[in-house]
């Protein structure tokens, strides 16, 4: 009898319901997502921090994704003073390798290697456009559709160094 009390006593104390009212909302300006060491990994904050080692060229709010040295390694960011909100996942070095967004609400994706874009696939004005980059940042050849079926395949020449 003693045993049958011990584990329903066992029992209901892992099956108690917590009767508190869950909260309507939660406002704070940084929330942040541990691991089992205790390191951020995930960052939601308004404004977000700058990363490690880096400044922010603008003010940017949204959501960091941190490796297990809490380097930022990407996120989910809205840069309203440039009309800018995208998804990005960073190099080892700082740099956005990789960014999917809208830049003044027209779609957007690129590839950088080295600091320097690559590949860039975006519309503009109803054109839609590859762009191939050397390893310099230069562009140099551009696919091109337009809204009407029209497409076209353009070497982009460097403009030349001002003397």
């Amino acid at each position: 009898m003693w045993a049958a009390c011990c584990a329903l006593g066992l029992f209901g104390a892992c099956t108690s319901v917590n009767t508190a009212p869950a909260a309507a909302s939660l406002s704070v300006r940084e929330l942040n997502i541990v691991d089992e060491h205790g390191q951020a990994r995930i960052r939601i904050a308004a404004p977000m921090p700058d990363p490690k080692g880096l400044k922010r060229a603008v003010k940017a709010y949204g959501i960091q994704f941190m490796n297990a040295s809490g380097q930022e390694v990407g996120g989910l960011g809205m840069l309203d003073s440039i009309g800018i909100n995208a998804l990005c996942f960073d190099s080892e070095e700082g740099y956005e390798a990789m960014c999917m967004g809208l830049i003044q609400g027209k779609p957007n994706i690129t590839f950088r290697h080295d600091w320097k874009e690559r590949i860039v696939i975006g519309v503009e004005e109803g054109v839609a456009s590859i762009v191939l980059h050397d390893a310099k940042g230069t562009p140099h050849l551009k696919l091109a559709v337009d809204k009407d079926g029209a497409t076209r395949v353009e070497e982009v020449t460097p403009a030349p160094a001002s003397k």
